[in-house]
């Protein structure tokens, strides 16, 4: 009897270790943001909502990076970063949940670039690429993308490199469209290429080398160039006719549970309240200087123009995505001479 006993003690022990042991969710969401209000925004929820967010602060680049190579086994619940075309390609490697709440009272531009399949959710509006420039060095800034292959810009033009930066490759890809699409643009980005285009890591190495002089003209996300213009002055934002939409987005992984998904749900209809668009325009530095696209929302920064007066351009982000690796392979060899 007392072996018996002494046996469903051990075994007793042995399960409550295992239980103590055995991984468990984390309580609250896990969300990687590729946006300096992230943390603001989730730090605002918890007080609001008492639902504790675990922050991942990442590069966009990274942050997808991430995301993929977790594949089915996800650590995260909602990430928050620019670009459709992005969420797109996680969507189409069946990494995403569909049938996400739009925002409510979206604009008319809000409504266009809303998910068909609610993989995703707009949270904002920038553009993929604009011009910013030292008007010292370059007293005439192009306007058009057709611009940039002259003789007076040669040597003189510098951007990120996409397969590093995330929000770079709906520039590039915009590039293409807009010189015939794929592969008809490749003659476009070759042009750039003979003309001296310099390419660098990041936004901060790319007007790192503008400010240094060893170009004289940027092309950067909207966001970026705004914001260091505004912290620089003397410098010169100049919008490309056409220049190419890109929203900051919202995306959950595929098979939360019904708790999470409500927790979700929450966070997202939270961070489009007008109080808090105007929190992560306060708490976001570069990435603060986004246009609305919901009514009631606070106004752009200032010196973001009426997005009305610019001739703007929307990429599909389904077909776009599905190119995104095979571009920036192509690309990275162009860059490097092979």
């Amino acid at each position: 009897m007392r072996k018996l006993i002494a046996g469903i003690f051990a075994a007793i022990i042995v399960v409550v270790g295992a239980m103590l042991l055995w991984p468990s969710a984390a309580p609250g969401l896990v969300l990687y943001t590729g946006l300096d209000y992230g943390p603001a925004v989730a730090a605002a929820f918890t007080k609001k909502t008492g639902v504790k967010v675990n922050v991942v602060r990442l590069s966009t680049g990274s942050l997808l990076a991430r995301i993929v190579a977790q594949g089915q086994h996800p650590d995260w619940d909602l990430a928050w970063f620019d670009g459709a075309t992005a969420a797109a390609s996680l969507d189409q490697a069946h990494l995403l949940e569909h049938g996400l709440p739009a925002p409510a009272k979206l604009t008319k531009l809000g409504e266009s670039l809303v998910s068909p399949d609610g993989s995703y959710i707009p949270t904002g509006l920038t553009l993929a690429g604009v011009f910013i420039s030292d008007p010292s060095r370059l007293a005439n800034p192009p306007t058009t993308w057709s611009d940039l292959l002259t003789p007076a810009y040669k040597g003189q033009v510098g951007m990120n490199d996409p397969s590093i930066s995330g929000p770079t490759y709906p520039m590039l890809a915009g590039m293409l469209d807009n010189a015939g699409g794929w592969p008809q643009g490749q003659s476009y980005v070759l042009g750039l290429k003979a003309n001296g285009l310099h390419m660098f890591a990041k936004n901060d190495a790319t007007l790192a080398a503008l400010k240094s002089q060893a170009i004289s003209l940027a092309i950067v996300q909207s966001s970026a160039a705004v914001f260091y213009a505004a912290h620089h002055p003397g410098y010169h934002v100049t919008i490309p006719s056409p220049a190419y939409t890109l929203p900051n987005v919202m995306v959950e992984a595929a098979g939360l549970s019904a708790r999470r998904k409500q927790e979700a749900a929450r966070f997202m209809a939270f961070a489009m309240q007008p109080d808090i668009q105007a929190l992560r325009q306060a708490k976001g530095d570069a990435d603060g200087y986004y246009w609305p696209i919901t009514e009631g929302a606070p106004a752009p920064l200032p010196g973001l123009p009426d997005l009305a007066t610019l001739n703007t351009m929307k990429l599909n982000p389904v077909s776009w995505g599905k190119l995104e690796d095979r571009i920036n392979g192509w690309f990275a060899k162009v860059m490097s001479g092979e």
